[in-house]
């Protein structure tokens, strides 16, 4: 399974997230305007017409393989 992850390290908090406003499944969560946004994983679709949404490259992808299901990353 594919899923996009915004890398925390890299992001820069904007107040108008790109992956927020281009994304059509409403991946993105921001519990608060001041915190840096979050994906969430049962949203999104593994589409990856995200990764390149962000201009300081905060996107990136993140594989959970089918297979060894016991130890699944929650989605």
């Amino acid at each position: 399974m594919k899923r996009v992850l915004i890398v925390s390290e890299k992001c820069n908090g904007c107040d108008v997230c790109q992956l927020d406003l281009l994304c059509e499944n409403r991946v993105v969560i921001r519990e608060n305007p001041a915190d840096k946004p979050w994906v969430d994983f049962y949203r999104c679709r593994g589409c990856m017409k995200c990764l390149n949404y962000c201009p300081h490259g905060a996107i990136e992808e993140l594989v959970q393989p089918c297979h060894n299901m016991e130890r699944k990353m929650g989605w």
